[in-house]
């Protein structure tokens, strides 16, 4: 499933589409829109877009008379501008001439259809927790967060009712960079470990937004690209391989059925 870096690409290639207006939508793949794409495709016909934002892995539209479509890829799905691929589900016309494709191998991509006022209740984003790289997600904010929980690291990772945009890519590289087992129990960190912990987020998903999104799977940008950011990875995916900073055979297990792979030297399990 794209990720925070991966979603944010999008959102910044996306910028191109503001101020331009939908003038046709036509899907293959309806049964995953809301209100019904009937409905939906009346609303959205003749709407221009005002600007476009991320919130945790959605991508959110922000329409002229205060519509807001709002979209989640789930595990497959991606724009593209103008360029295509064999799983195109729904196309987007505007009015300049560009064509939006939504490609989804999987059809597990969602999108809603609703006014400002109500699309993060019909969407869920009113569920969500803070956002990792803003400037609300102080030290002194996850401290706050972290109090009182207990359990494994990874899963808090991956909980996005906490901290959001975070899978299963930047939950093992977080965990490296703190030097952290992924099932250290959060009741047992101490102060300098939290601290880590805190700058080794928002450190992995930097640098996954710089390197344009991890490319491991479907992911490419809106013209088709892959990311970078896979050749950077220091522990996703890596079991079988030296760690790259000791050397040690990184060790794959299995954590809240999320493969998860480590460094038995570099990361300690308190």
């Amino acid at each position: 499933m794209p990720e925070l870096p991966e979603v944010q690409t999008q959102v910044d290639d996306l910028q191109a589409l503001v101020g331009k207006r939908f003038v046709a939508i036509k899907s293959n793949s309806i049964k995953n829109f809301v209100p019904v794409f009937p409905q939906f495709r009346e609303i959205l016909k003749g709407l221009a877009i005002e600007r476009i934002e991320r919130r945790a892995k959605y991508l959110v539209f922000f329409l002229e008379k205060d519509v807001v479509m709002v979209v989640h890829f789930r595990m497959t799905g991606h724009f593209l501008i103008d360029a295509e691929d064999p799983y195109i589900r729904t196309v987007f016309e505007l009015d300049n001439g560009t064509i939006l494709n939504y490609s989804d191998i999987r059809k597990f991509g969602h999108f809603w259809l609703s006014d400002v006022h109500n699309y993060e209740r019909v969407s869920g984003l009113d569920k969500l927790g803070i956002e990792p790289l803003s400037e609300e997600f102080t030290f002194a904010k996850f401290k706050e967060i972290l109090k009182g929980k207990k359990g494994f690291l990874k899963p808090f990772l991956l909980n996005q009712k906490y901290i959001v945009g975070i899978g299963n890519i930047y939950a093992d590289e977080s965990a490296f960079l703190a030097g952290l087992h992924p099932l250290s129990r959060l009741e047992n960190l101490t102060l300098k470990q939290k601290k880590k912990l805190y700058e080794s987020i928002r450190e992995s998903l930097r640098k996954g937004v710089e390197n344009r999104g991890t490319t491991i799977g479907e992911y490419v940008d809106t013209t088709g690209k892959h990311g970078k950011n896979q050749y950077e990875l220091l522990a996703y995916k890596r079991d079988g391989k030296k760690c790259l900073v000791c050397g040690t055979e990184m060790k794959r297990i299995v954590v809240g059925q999320r493969g998860t792979t480590f460094c038995r030297k570099c990361q300690e399990k308190v």
